[in-house]
């Protein structure tokens, strides 16, 4: 399955490294494709205070552990997403939060699910029809049910 990170998602992780977002995102066992937008390390920086005051991590903590998280997501450049993908991302989050059009458009490219914590952005989304989203219990789920699948065929 393709799982598209956002940045709340990340964010969860960076603060609750012990949390399911974090162990969801690093937990190896967990056979999930995790991707995201080039734009969700301009949105760590952007929130990197927030970030800090809720984590009580140090500077280059929260450095290492950037890294850590991303090296089990892989990074995709917007430049490959067609501008038709784009233009159909952009409506569905005009007037919901634009600034997540690079994650929806990630979405509809990759053929995956929108993992997000962002309730306005879900429900915006949900409210235009759209049902390529997976929520955090959901996903939990499916991974505990295909690690089990992983166990018996083992």
């Amino acid at each position: 399955m393709k799982i598209i990170v956002d940045t709340s998602i990340f964010m969860s992780a960076l603060i609750s490294p012990k949390g399911i977002c974090a162990e969801l995102l690093m937990n190896p066992i967990f056979h999930f494709e995790k991707y995201s937008s080039y734009y969700l390390v301009i949105e760590i920086f952007k929130h990197k205070e927030k970030i800090l005051k809720y984590s009580k991590l140090t500077e280059s903590e929260l450095i290492e552990q950037v890294y850590n998280l991303l090296k089990n997501v892989t990074l995709i450049n917007e430049n490959q997403i067609p501008k038709e993908i784009w233009q159909k991302s952009y409506e569905l989050t005009k007037n919901v939060d634009e600034n997540d059009t690079a994650f929806v458009a990630l979405t509809e490219y990759t053929e995956g699910k929108l993992w997000s914590l962002d309730k306005k952005l879900i429900s915006g989304l949900k409210n235009k029809d759209y049902k390529k989203i997976i929520g955090t219990g959901e996903l939990k789920q499916k991974a505990f049910e295909n690690r089990q699948n992983d166990i018996i065929t083992e």
